[in-house]
């Protein structure tokens, strides 16, 4: 059984990096500027305090799952605005072949 599972995952992997997509960039994009007020050399307050132990899993041939320990994170209150832009964006008309022409001409 075991043999098998690992089988499997080996096999989903392979497939998984075997289809990945091609992504060509056509052309640069930018970052949006953003404004943020801060102490230089001062980090964010905030507390975190453990509420449950946590426990590592069982490993064996019939792995049962372990549990993470619970915290509770107090971080800064962030306020975040924002502005309305007008975006142009260029028309794109797509002209499907017909059928007909497409069995014609198969490419």
């Amino acid at each position: 059984m075991r043999n098998y599972t690992i089988l499997s995952l080996t096999g989903a992997a392979a497939i998984l990096a075997l289809t990945g997509c091609d992504v060509e960039k056509t052309a640069d994009g930018e970052m949006p500027d953003v404004d943020v007020a801060y102490e230089e050399g001062k980090l964010p307050d905030y507390e975190v305090r453990k509420t449950e132990e946590g426990r590592m899993p069982d490993v064996d041939v019939d792995v049962k799952g372990g549990e993470l320990p619970e915290y509770d994170v107090d971080t800064p209150d962030v306020d975040v605005g924002t502005k309305q832009v007008e975006v142009t964006v260029p028309d794109v008309d797509v002209t499907m072949p017909d059928e007909k022409e497409a069995q014609r001409d198969p490419e």
